[in-house]
């Protein structure tokens, strides 16, 4: 549809610029008549005279004109066959028996200028510098040896390339424009892409390595009591089963959620309100772990509350992973002035020299930072290991 608008809307602006040019070619036959452009030279009729004295238009002229509206008709979506109908027009019009006017001129600069935004620059030369040469070569047709004697045509033609040497480049740098504009849509999609991808990669990531090292080491408990203690290796297993099922139901829902299934945005984002599931399952797990809230709490943005859950989550199971037998962990969250502070401690003996950051408090600080917070992790004072991230969020105490 768009493209038969397009043809539609030049159709009318060719066949106005074409009634403007045979307009220009009767008016210059009639001044190279005798008088000028009133019957017999008596002046206007207001002075007395006859009237004006139109000249004949050629059939070649007509011809030529056609051809130039035609192919400012399809300049928009074909320009190669717009520039071949424009170099036959100018062509025809002036073998014809027309001569340039600006009219004519101003017909096959849109061409150019169509063509040139459109076409690949190697491209549009290839197309385009034949007509426009031709179209300087024929003005000279006129001329004695079409002014190959005087050289008068090398100037036609360095006038022709000249005239439309401008509209040629306008056409480029409008190109170029929309190219680099292209170019940026298709990075920013492309960043868009990896951010989802990484997002994606994240909540797997925390989803799968906390569940995994709870069952690790409720699967160590079992072990290590099965043979003198089989009820305790009993509730083990149990724990086992329920978090690998519990596992499973969320990254169903978390892949849900990617695939874009029905219903499945539907569903609440786990938040903090999940925070006492995921402290049960790890006293399960052998880790004890405080929970402390103080301020008012507020309504949180979903994204806020699901990436604190997600952190504190992670600085659980790497309490679990690292801080050693008998540590123990507490979870602090706190509602202040426009902010809500997030901090996981534990009681073990720490890293020790030389640390450095891995893979999880890497993803931690990512989460931290998608929804405007800044977390920051290392020693405590008084040992253990902290995790604490602070996100700026309306209202609060």
């Amino acid at each position: 549809m768009r493209r038969v608008r397009a043809v539609a809307v030049d159709a009318v602006l060719g066949s106005v610029l074409g009634a403007a040019a045979v307009v220009a070619v009767r008016a210059q036959a009639a001044w190279q008549g005798s008088g000028g452009p009133w019957r017999g030279g008596q002046g206007p009729p207001w002075a007395g005279g006859a009237g004006p004295e139109w000249g004949q238009v050629p059939p070649g002229v007509w011809a030529g004109v056609a051809l130039l509206v035609a192919a400012v008709a399809v300049r928009r979506v074909r320009p190669p066959a717009a520039l071949v109908a424009a170099g036959a027009g100018a062509a025809v019009f002036l073998l014809g028996g027309g001569s340039p006017s600006p009219v004519v001129v101003v017909m096959g600069a849109l061409v150019v200028f169509s063509a040139a935004a459109r076409m690949e620059p190697v491209r549009f030369l290839c197309w385009a510098l034949p007509p426009v040469v031709g179209a300087g070569v024929l003005s000279r047709a006129g001329e004695p040896w079409w002014g190959l004697a005087d050289g008068s045509v090398w100037a036609a033609v360095a006038v022709a390339v000249g005239v439309m040497a401008p509209w040629a480049g306008g056409g480029v740098f409008l190109r170029a424009r929309r190219e680099g504009r292209r170019r940026e849509r298709e990075a920013e999609v492309a960043r868009h892409r990896y951010e989802e991808r990484l997002r994606i990669a994240r909540e797997v990531h925390d989803l799968v390595g906390h569940s995994l090292s709870v069952i690790s080491m409720q699967a160590g408990v079992a072990l290590h009591v099965v043979d003198r203690r089989p009820e305790q290796a009993a509730v083990a297993l149990s724990a086992i089963r329920d978090s690998s099922r519990s596992a499973l139901e969320e990254l169903r829902r978390t892949l849900a959620v990617f695939r874009g299934e029905e219903g499945a945005a539907l569903e609440p984002v786990a938040g903090l309100d999940r925070l006492e599931g995921v402290v049960r399952e790890m006293g399960r797990a052998g880790l004890a772990v405080r929970v402390e809230r103080s301020g008012r709490e507020v309504a949180l943005p979903g994204a806020v509350d699901h990436a604190l859950l997600r952190i504190a989550q992670e600085g659980l199971t790497n309490v679990l992973r690292h801080a050693g037998a008998g540590a123990a962990a507490r979870v602090e969250v706190v509602f202040g002035a426009g902010l809500v502070r997030l901090a996981v401690s534990d009681t073990g003996a720490g890293p020790g020299a030389g640390w450095r950051e891995g893979a999880g408090i890497a993803g931690m600080r990512e989460r931290a930072a998608g929804v405007g917070g800044e977390l920051e992790a290392g020693p405590g004072a008084g040992g253990g290991f902290v995790v604490e991230v602070r996100v700026p969020v309306e209202g609060g105490v």
